[in-house]
C-alpha cells in the first residue's frame, strides 16, 4: 500500500495532510525518514509519526452532521468560531470529508478514515453533492442549459453542474444544484458567473445521505451498511 493512502487509514489525518507530513520529512519507516509519497507500505514495515506508531484503522466511524450556519468546517479555528468537531462527541480523531462554508448549512460528513475522505471529495470519483440556493436575480434558461458543459469562474477554472429552477415566490427563486467537484465556493461562484448571486445555500445530500432526520446542529453515526456504500462509490472507479 503506498505510504499516504496507508497513513490517511492510520487516522492520522485527510490524506491532504498526510502528504505534507511525509514531505516535511516527519515520517519514518522501520527507523527511517520517507518523503517519497508512493513508498509501497506491507504490513511487517514500522510506521511512525513524531515516534507515535501508527496502524490502519480496523473500524471507521463515519458521522453525519447537520451543519448549522457560523460554523466552520476545521478541526480547529484561530478565530475561536465554533467548528463541525465541536458537534461531535466521540473518542476518535475525526476530520471533515471536504468543506461546507460557514454560512452554508446541510450536510456535512466527518471520519476518522482519511482515505475514504479523499476518495469521496476528489473530483475523478465523480462524487455527487446536492444543493438548494435561493437568489433574488434569474438566470436566462440558455445559459443553464450550458452548465454541464461548463461556466467560467473568476480565476478561469471551469466548473460544471446541472442547475434546476424549482419555484418561485415573489422576489425568491429556489434553485437545485448537482455537482461533482468541490472548488472553493464553487456554488456561489457559478452563480456569480452566471450574473446572479446566492443569498443562502444549502446542501441537502452528499454522496446518497441527506440529513432530513437530523436536526440542525446534531448529528448521528453511519451505520456499517451506509460506510460500505461509501466505499462502493469509489472502489468502482
Amino acid at each position: 500500500m503506498r505510504l499516504n493512502k496507508y497513513l490517511a487509514r492510520t487516522g492520522l489525518a485527510s490524506r491532504r495532510n498526510c502528504d505534507e507530513y511525509i514531505r516535511l520529512g516527519q515520517i519514518k519507516v522501520n527507523g527511517e525518514i520517507v518523503t517519497d509519497f508512493s513508498f509501497e507500505v506491507d504490513n511487517n514495515d514500522i510506521v511512525a509519526f513524531n515516534k507515535q506508531i501508527l496502524k490502519p484503522v480496523l473500524a471507521p466511524v463515519v458521522f453525519a452532521v447537520h451543519k448549522p450556519k457560523g460554523v466552520v468546517s476545521t478541526n480547529q479555528d484561530t478565530h475561536g468560531r465554533p467548528t463541525v468537531m465541536d458537534l461531535v462527541k466521540s473518542p476518535e480523531r475525526l476530520f471533515s470529508i471536504g468543506r461546507l462554508d460557514r454560512d452554508t448549512t446541510g450536510i456535512i460528513l466527518v471520519t476518522n478514515d482519511g482515505d475514504l475522505a479523499y476518495r469521496l471529495t476528489h473530483p475523478k470519483f465523480n462524487v455527487e453533492k446536492k444543493y438548494y440556493a435561493v437568489t433574488e436575480i434569474d438566470i436566462a434558461n440558455s445559459k443553464l442549459k450550458n452548465a454541464p458543459k461548463g461556466i467560467e469562474l473568476d480565476t478561469g477554472e471551469i466548473a460544471r453542474c446541472q442547475i434546476f429552477r424549482l419555484d418561485k415566490q415573489g422576489k425568491k427563486l429556489l434553485w437545485k444544484i448537482i455537482i461533482t467537484e468541490g472548488k472553493n465556493r464553487e456554488i456561489k461562484r457559478i452563480f456569480q458567473a452566471l450574473g446572479s448571486r446566492v443569498e443562502s445555500l444549502h446542501r441537502y445530500e452528499f454522496a446518497g445521505l441527506n440529513v432530513e432526520r437530523i436536526k440542525l446542529g446534531k448529528y448521528r453515526r453511519l451505520r456499517k451498511s451506509e460506510i460500505s456504500m461509501l466505499t462502493s462509490l469509489t472502489d468502482k472507479k
